[in-house]
């Protein structure tokens, strides 16, 4: 048996045998001084004879989303509960401590910050601390000290009972409050027993404060353990004070199968240093005690693992719903059930961990993910698979509880893809249509430019496509589906249409070319003429020419025949001046020979001869005037032979003028010639090549024609290709299946009525009934919504 006596040294006990090694400073062992401030969690309303719930306390458990431990100390009051907690929190001061006989604590108090600890696995979870009121104060009732307790016992996964001295009959008939307990807490609402309770206890640690025996049975050392499981052994006997005992003991054990016993001696000896514990520094502690604090801190941390519930482990938040369900239930007047508090707290943890998982999955789905509509189908599965994730780590309680918020949580956010879905590829749609049209309309003025060829409308094309491409890169199939009809459709006609124009143009170069030879022979043929003409001109010059040759030799003889006359005149003005020399020379022989008649006579003679002197004076005056007439046709003559001279001159100047402008026009004619024959043959040679260039713009449109013809059929096989691959993704985990894609497009639509489509609608109905054309003239002149029904009611 135990030995009842002091140690063989007066206030030296020997070490208890606890676990963990000694450490020199009982603070050491613990935490770092952790920062917050004592709250209240549940207090008494003794005005309304309820319990009130603090909110700071639970903002701050809601605020843990961690998995939480709950350590709480309970005892008789003034027995240093708080001091234990404090030695926790590696503070002197931390929850209310003092040396009065009046409680410090009323109701449960916590510490604001929990204490951070890891589990072997490396998992991390958070440490409360819970400060409950001392049972069996002088101011309580048998049925408040029996709701306190049984609250600090629900909520805790470590239940410290701290009791001053060792275990005898009068502590276990203060731990009576635990055949209470079972009064006032069941698990179910009916067939309730303590085996089912123990199954929701607390690990159970007997601290025993100011303990001076020996720890020895018969001679033998044992444990603190050995020593509460011997104190907890049935006692003989049926009398009712043994049943009474025994029930105890019994209720004990059964409520707490993982227990464990520490022991504590005193700090010291001083009494007055007692009442002031708090503020002593551990150094002034006995060493003795110093390494039992130290040990117990370090039991307490093992112990104190995450608290569980049906195999689920308690988070802060649910720990605030579990305390709000039971002091419910106490101020209801009910014995709080556990099942019932649990399911609540179930329901809760379940739809918040419905709104974590929906929230988890808007976070992990990726918006910008490509338009098609696998990629997306598997963007959902992958978000779905990680909002499941964080469900199935928040979810706690009954299956169905669990997979009703599962599905309100994948009914939720179903229908949030299915809307993003539509949304996306409408959008996606839509903007390659826009693009599309933009390009179209950009490719028309090209295709419209004067000098437009085949390769530069290609080479656009290119342009756009590389342009396209990159701004559908977020774009599935559909992209590849519309590009692929804007290309067999309205560039394989722009194509055509820049080939015919080029054709046009071609023809008309030829034409261009062809009128220009036939312009060039025209100016050969004209030149010609002038040739012709010049050279009639020449021989009119020629015969003028000759004409003049004889005018100027008739001048030159009549000028000969005048210089033969006018000698001849010369002649007779002579022959007349001797005549007038001999007949001066008669008269004055006659008037010799007269004078010598009488003066009648010669009176008679004088006048005879005066007469015929005036006769004569007359004659020769007309001889004078002969001769002067005969002088000026002489100068006349002169005058006319020498225009005569003049004009033959000109004539010969006109001549050789004449001459030179005939040999100036046969060089014209001859160089005219050869220009002509140059021209014609550089027009038949740009004739040759145009006809070359068309015959190879033909066997381009030709081969451009065959290479849109392999292009479109590879098209066609790539959209076969990605349409298989669509059919074969996964179907959607938990969820509503997605429309198979309609193979015919035509028996989609076949009874709807297109009054009642949508303009995408309208325009994949006729893009699925080879209407491309239409379709491209409607998007050409931006048709509305009303055209579009009437185009497809006239091809129904």
């Amino acid at each position: 048996m135990f030995s009842w006596g002091r140690n063989k040294q007066e206030g030296q006990p020997s070490s208890p045998a606890v676990r963990g090694s000694a450490a020199p400073n009982a603070r050491s062992a613990s935490q770092p001084a952790a920062p917050g401030v004592p709250l209240e969690l549940v207090r008494y309303d003794t005005d309304t004879g309820k319990f009130h719930v603090g909110e700071q306390a639970l903002k701050a458990l809601r605020a843990t989303k961690d998995p939480v431990g709950v350590v709480a100390v309970c005892g008789r009051a003034r027995q240093g509960k708080s001091f234990i907690l404090n030695q926790l929190l590696g503070k002197s001061t931390g929850f209310q401590v003092a040396p009065s006989v009046r409680p410090c604590t009323k109701g449960l108090w916590m510490w604001s910050a929990p204490i951070k600890r890891r589990n072997a696995d490396g998992s991390q979870y958070q440490l409360v601390l819970l400060d409950s009121e001392g049972i069996d104060a002088w101011d309580q009732t048998g049925q408040y000290s029996t709701q306190i307790f049984s609250l600090a016992v629900l909520l805790s996964s470590l239940f410290v009972y701290n009791q001053m001295g060792g275990i005898d009959e009068a502590a276990l008939d203060k731990l009576s409050l635990v055949t209470e307990m079972t009064k006032h807490i069941r698990v179910r609402s009916e067939n309730s027993n303590e085996a089912d309770l123990a199954s929701f206890t607390p690990s159970f640690l007997w601290l025993l404060r100011d303990f001076f025996l020996s720890l020895e049975e018969e001679g033998e050392s044992v444990t603190a353990r050995q020593y509460l499981e011997t104190a907890l052994r049935s006692v003989s006997g049926s009398s009712s004070a043994a049943q009474a005992k025994n029930q105890i003991r019994d209720s004990i054990k059964a409520l707490f199968p993982d227990r464990d016993c520490l022991t504590l001696v005193r700090p010291m000896g001083d009494e007055k240093m007692l009442a002031k514990l708090e503020t002593l520094d551990p150094s002034q502690f006995r060493p003795e005690f110093q390494e039992g604090l130290s040990d117990l801190t370090k039991v307490i941390f093992h112990k104190a693992q995450p608290k569980r519930m049906n195999n689920s482990i308690i988070t802060g938040p649910m720990l605030a719903a579990l305390t709000e369900a039971y002091v419910d239930a106490i101020n209801k007047g009910a014995v709080p059930t556990i099942a019932t508090a649990w399911q609540g707290v179930a329901e809760a943890e379940s739809r918040r961990a419905a709104d974590a998982a929906e929230a988890a999955y808007q976070a992990a789905f990726k918006t910008d993910t490509p338009a098609d509509e696998v990629a997306l189908d598997r963007e959902y599965e992958r978000a779905l698979s990680i909002g499941q994730r964080a469900f199935r780590e928040v979810a706690v309680g009954e299956v169905s509880i669990q997979q009703a918020n599962e599905k309100r949580f994948q009914d939720r956010v179903q229908q949030l893809f299915k809307q993003f879905k539509e949304q996306r590829l409408t959008n996606a749609a839509l903007e390659c249509e826009q693009l599309i049209n933009r390009g179209t309309q950009q490719l028309t003025e090209v295709s419209r430019q004067a000098g437009v060829t085949p390769e530069i409308l290609q080479a656009e094309y290119n342009k756009f496509e590389q342009a396209y491409t990159k701004a559908t890169a977020e774009y599935g199939a559909t992209k590849w589906d519309r590009l692929n009809n804007f290309r067999n459709k309205a560039f394989a006609g722009l194509q055509q249409d820049v080939q015919r124009q080029m054709a046009q143009a071609r023809q008309q170069e030829v034409a261009a070319e062809r009128q220009k030879a036939q312009q060039a022979e025209q100016q050969r043929q004209q030149v010609e003429a002038r040739a012709a003409d010049l050279g009639h001109q020449v021989q009119r010059l020629q015969a003028e020419v000759d004409r003049l040759h004889s005018e100027l030799n008739r001048e030159r003889s009549s000028k000969e025949q005048h210089t033969s006359h006018v000698s001849l005149l010369q002649k007779q003005l002579q022959d007349k001046s001797s005549s007038l020399d001999a007949v001066q020379r008669e008269m004055q022989q006659a008037v010799q020979r007269e004078k010598q008649r009488g003066e009648t006579e010669q009176r008679a003679a004088v006048s005879q001869l005066n007469l015929q002197l005036q006769q004569a004076t007359q004659q020769l005056a007309d001889a004078r005037k002969a001769t002067h007439t005969a002088q000026l046709e002489v100068d006349s003559l002169k005058q006319q032979l020498t225009s005569a001279s003049s004009d033959s001159s000109d004539w010969v100047s006109k001549y050789q003028k004449a001459e030179d402008g005939r040999s100036t026009a046969v060089a014209q004619k001859d160089s005219l010639e050869r220009d002509l024959r140059a021209q014609l043959a550089q027009a038949e040679q740009r004739t040759t090549e145009a006809e070359t260039r068309l015959s190879q713009a033909q066997q381009q449109a030709s081969s451009a024609e065959a290479t849109l013809i392999r292009e479109r059929h590879s098209w066609e096989q790539r959209l076969q290709e990605a349409q298989a691959q669509a059919t074969a993704a996964p179907a959607l985990n938990n969820s509503v299946a997605p429309e198979p894609m309609a193979v015919d497009g035509g028996s989609r639509n076949a009874e709807a009525d297109p009054g009642k489509m949508t303009i995408k609608e309208l325009k994949d109905w006729l893009s699925e009934h080879d209407q491309q054309e239409k379709l491209w003239e409607l998007g050409q002149r931006k048709a509305k919504k009303p055209e579009y029904v009437e185009c497809v009611r006239g091809l129904m």
